[in-house]
């Protein structure tokens, strides 16, 4: 796993390294130049800002689904959630199955309780790409004209958006839908991985998924419930995420471009799609699809555009897997579930 992390990061930079080569070294390493320190370090204040406020979802979360636990453990497991999203390609979908184990280890929990708490904790954390990412997309329409017709640019957005609504409309309200295509899967699967090794995989059959899918839907249905923890959750959501957006906020300010706030949020809401990349994190895709987006919601030349999206992924992207990767070492190191009976 160790090797193939490393490999796929290698491949991410040596994307990341054509990109900027193909838009110019020099034009792009001019614009880092010019950046005010002291200003850019506001960019890695807003990231700690984001971090509190997005770990402070789930401990809101968590403490639904589980009795309530000390927020160093919530911050420990939340940051090295972090980091196995960051750490993989395609992590903020595939690493739920395996932060939720995390969870389930160091709450004592049962899984498909801390796999439901996970969704959950995630889908409040995304809201904001979609709520405040309008409000962004609502500012540039009304306060500045743009300089060319951004349909063609925007038709992806608004289909990806369009996928994933109704993927999460699917999986909430067509529940038997989504166990019997499941189960189906999961029986072939059985029925492959038997006759691959000759065992019979018993954790596969048919009534053991439907019951883990029976807890996590039941889990899912109890946090809905309890409306003023789940509102305190998306204030904080909304919180984190605008630190993501004063990061570049700051960032922008720091290499000498001003941005208004409104494309700071509307930038930050579109790079979202640069994760379709399959490289950790996104890495390349986010940074082409945010130069992007500043080249195109305001007058800024492309090398800057992408000096500034370059600094803005240092401050978070770089920023949290270094403080996740040091949290789940340290994790690794100490056994900090609260011994219960004392």
């Amino acid at each position: 796993m160790k090797r193939r992390a490393a490999v796929a990061f290698s491949i991410a930079v040596g994307l990341l390294g054509l990109f900027v080569y193909a838009i110019g070294w020099n034009d792009v390493l001019a614009a880092v130049s010019r950046t005010s320190p002291s200003v850019y370090a506001t960019a890695f204040l807003a990231m700690i800002g984001c971090l509190f406020c997005r770990s402070l979802v789930w401990h809101r979360v968590l403490s639904i689904v589980d009795e309530p636990r000390p927020y160093w453990l919530v911050s420990g497991v939340f940051l090295t959630a972090m980091f196995a999203k960051y750490a993989v390609p395609y992590g903020q979908v595939t690493s739920g199955v395996g932060v939720a184990a995390v969870v389930s280890r160091y709450y004592d929990a049962v899984y498909e309780e801390g796999l439901a708490a996970v969704v959950s904790a995630d889908f409040l954390n995304y809201v904001p790409y979609y709520t405040l990412g309008g409000v962004g997309a609502v500012y540039v329409l009304v306060t500045h004209p743009l300089p060319i017709d951004i349909g063609t640019h925007a038709l992806p957005v608004v289909a990806l958006v369009a996928i994933v609504a109704i993927v999460l409309w699917i999986g909430w309200q067509r529940r038997r839908l989504v166990v019997r295509g499941i189960t189906a899967l999961t029986a072939r699967l059985r029925g492959v991985v038997r006759h691959l090794t000759g065992r019979n995989v018993r954790f596969l059959r048919r009534e053991n998924v439907e019951r883990r899918f029976e807890g996590f839907y039941t889990t899912l249905d109890l946090v809905g419930r309890d409306r003023r923890a789940i509102l305190g959750a998306v204030v904080f959501a909304h919180l984190g995420w605008t630190g993501l957006a004063l990061a570049l906020f700051a960032t922008a300010h720091a290499v000498g471009v001003p941005i208004p706030l409104g494309i700071a949020f509307l930038s930050v809401a579109v790079s979202k799609v640069g994760f379709l990349v399959p490289t950790p994190g996104g890495v390349g895709g986010v940074e082409a699809s945010m130069a992007a987006a500043l080249y195109l919601l305001w007058p800024v030349g492309f090398a800057t555009a992408t000096a500034i999206a370059l600094l803005w992924r240092l401050s978070t992207y770089w920023f949290t897997i270094l403080v996740g990767g040091t949290t789940a070492l340290a994790m690794t190191l100490r056994d900090p579930t609260p011994t219960r009976g004392k």
